[in-house]
């Protein structure tokens, strides 16, 4: 077997992997990130297929929170386009959104919409309690920790009405993971408060992959990037990580380091370095807060813009379907995304529970059924290039933990950390998450080892 010394080993390329793995290598540490796939970044990386460039999950990037900082800090430049205009789809039309305000705009309209519904059928009016529930959620975000149901129930406490649930459902299942009736209120108020609602978003414009090649070369400058590497194991001895053990065609290679990160979710983690040298307290953590997030993407190409019809670059959120929240037209902000000509689509949305396995052929069947609802252009215009359900046992996720199920950056085992979206620091999640938490370990390593040791 032979031997290499780095000061850190980072097994996995994601965006938490390569942010700190940069971040290191940028301040003298000797890096070497492991990746077992041809091609980093994981989710927040880019798929060529058929001339389009796919999203592989990671679509639209919340640019605050530490991820434009990150780059710079690391001497590189996160290139996005602002994603400026919202639009929510309710009851068939779809309404802009200002850029702030938006909740109390939706329930006004949700409002005039119940008027006009039961004016066609007769009957009394009954209002939604708007002022009531823009009170409560002002509440919640002042004190997240009090409320201890889930957000749905929560909700009832003000309100039945159904287009209102959907509307909060779907910001839950397009953003933090998961769906209003699974998912604490607390954990939602905390990320309402921590990112308020993800407005301040943008696109790469060439693909993720261009953007995690920037960090990447970072490392380079230092240390090492190795794709198609699998890593079988994390050597602890002594109750400290002391490096791993890598393989590729045959060949394995042991990486001696001050200290390891992985970046493969908690899970994967305890399972490379051995269950046993994890205390029962942390693995029964674990067992409750590692819950993958299911996703269904669905790509779509077509040879005019599907919506919005007039080109223009803007994102819909949609209530009352069957499976898809939202829809991004990528190639309407970023036109080189897709060949000339052609113009692309994205639209994801998640199965009805988050925490069971799904039925594959009966989400692409009701998503593609969404697709053809939603885009009545569709069937002329354009094709589905893909729909790629996720189930919480595949590797390529939305996430390894929705919002409120957050695991430390800190393991039991000394020298050992990881990082990623199932470690983001308080009130953040997906990606911008796992950039948190890649710069809470990177501060961690810079206090505790110096650099240069290898």
């Amino acid at each position: 077997m032979q031997s290499r010394d780095y000061d850190v080993a980072i097994v996995g390329s994601g965006i938490g992997g390569l942010c700190v793995g940069a971040l290191l290598a940028h301040w003298g540490y000797k890096t070497l990130v492991v990746e077992k796939r041809s091609f980093i970044g994981g989710t927040f990386s880019t798929e060529e297929y058929e001339g389009f460039k796919l999203p592989v999950g990671a679509v639209v990037i919340h640019k605050g929170a530490g991820m434009d900082e990150t780059f710079r800090e690391c001497g590189t430049e996160l290139e996005l386009i602002e994603v400026p205009k919202l639009f929510w789809r309710m009851e068939g039309k779809d309404y802009e959104m200002p850029a702030k305000g938006s909740i109390a705009i939706m329930l006004d309209i949700i409002n005039k919409l119940e008027v006009e519904r039961i004016k066609l059928v007769g009957g009394l009016a009954k209002a939604v309690a708007s002022e009531k529930i823009r009170q409560a959620l002002a509440r919640g975000y002042r004190e997240p920790e009090k409320e201890t149901m889930t957000f749905r129930g929560w909700l009832l406490q003000y309100t039945d009405n159904e287009l209102v649930h959907s509307v909060f459902d779907t910001i839950v299942n397009g953003m933090p993971g998961g769906h209003a009736y699974e998912m604490p209120a607390s954990a939602l108020f905390s990320w309402f408060l921590k990112m308020g609602g993800m407005r301040e978003v943008g696109l790469a414009p060439h693909g993720l992959s261009v953007e995690m090649e920037k960090l990447a070369k970072v490392i380079k400058t230092g240390g090492d990037v190795w794709t198609g590497w699998l890593a079988t194991r994390i050597v602890v001895t002594g109750g400290r990580a002391r490096g791993i053990v890598v393989q590729k065609d045959g060949g394995e290679v042991e990486i001696a380091s001050q200290l390891v990160i992985s970046n493969t979710g908690s899970k994967a983690t305890v399972e490379l370095a051995g269950e046993e040298n994890f205390g029962d307290e942390y693995l029964r953590m674990m067992r409750l807060r590692h819950r993958p997030i299911p996703i269904t993407a669905a790509y779509v190409a077509s040879d005019r813009p599907l919506w919005p019809e007039n080109g223009e670059p803007a994102i819909l959120m949609l209530t009352g379907t069957r499976r898809i929240r939202c829809i991004v037209p990528l190639s309407n902000i970023s036109p080189e995304l897709a060949p000339p000509n052609q113009h692309l689509l994205f639209a994801v949305g998640g199965p009805p529970s988050s925490f069971v396995h799904m039925d594959k052929e009966e989400e692409e069947r009701q998503t593609r059924l969404d697709l053809m609802e939603q885009l009545p252009g569709l069937e002329k215009y354009g094709r589905i290039l893909k729909i790629d359900p996720r189930d919480i046992a595949d590797e390529l996720l939305y996430g390894w933990s929705p919002v409120g199920f957050m695991m430390p950056a800190e393991t039991p085992v000394k020298n050992l950390y990881n990082v990623g979206d199932g470690m983001c620091p308080f009130g953040l999640i997906g990606t911008t998450g796992a950039v948190g938490s890649a710069r809470q370990v990177a501060e961690i390593v810079r206090k505790l080892i110096k650099p240069g040791k290898a």
